[in-house]
């Protein structure tokens, strides 16, 4: 990709995207009483879970294969909402490539890279399906 930025004030601005964003894949969000959380979307909400374990669950939202990712929060760790929001691209590899290039640090976040906006909230991608 060339460069496709022009300055403006402090901040640059981009014509086109870093990468090729195909939707939202998931939004995770951590939970006291996991399986609490799982029998109201389940129950309450009528929404499938498609997949689940002791930690963690994947509750289906719609038909274009969007999820919410619910993990059982850690100890006393602090309930920050969203815990992170994974972004759907055709290639995985080539939009953290073009993050690195454009100098955005990426760090692992579980088994993902990821990255953060300014304020903290944390983003990584997911394949497209």
């Amino acid at each position: 990709m060339g460069d496709v930025s022009q300055k403006h004030s402090a901040q640059t601005v981009r014509d086109v995207p870093l990468f090729d964003g195909c939707g939202i894949d998931h939004v995770g969000i951590r939970y006291r009483d996991l399986q609490k959380a799982v029998g109201w979307f389940r129950d309450t909400l009528g929404l499938p879970v498609e997949h689940e374990t002791r930690t963690m669950a994947f509750v289906r939202v719609g038909g274009d294969g969007s999820h919410l990712a619910l993990f059982q929060a850690e100890g006393d760790e602090p309930l920050r909402q969203p815990h992170h929001v994974a972004l759907r691209v055709p290639d995985t590899a080539a939009a953290e490539a073009a993050l690195r290039t454009a100098g955005i640090p990426l760090r692992r976040f579980g088994p993902n890279w990821g990255f953060q906006d300014p304020e903290g909230n944390v983003f990584h991608f997911m394949p497209s399906r």
